[in-house]
């Protein structure tokens, strides 16, 4: 069965021992996009374009809390895995 793009950016988290991504992570999220084959279709590969549509992905999905965090003096989107304290044990 085919993954999401959601399932693909948890995957890359737990590799990385992480539990959240926002739109600076630029390494998951195009590592993402590359999982998810986002680059082999037709069409606007813009960086900007393949972020916002790797975090609408996760936006959607049941597996990210979606909060904000403060950058630059603007709120910024922020994934966080949902129930990843339980998965640690």
């Amino acid at each position: 069965m085919k993954k999401t793009i959601a399932e693909h950016m948890y995957d890359i988290l737990i590799e990385n021992g992480r539990n959240s991504v926002w739109y600076g992570d630029l390494d998951e999220i195009h590592e993402c996009a590359n999982r998810a084959g986002m680059y082999d279709k037709h069409g606007d590969h813009h960086p900007l374009k393949i972020n916002n549509r790797v975090l609408s992905a996760l936006d959607k999905s049941d597996l990210f809390t979606k909060g904000y965090i403060k950058h630059i003096g603007r709120p910024a989107r922020h994934y966080t895995i949902k129930h990843f304290e339980a998965m640690k044990k």
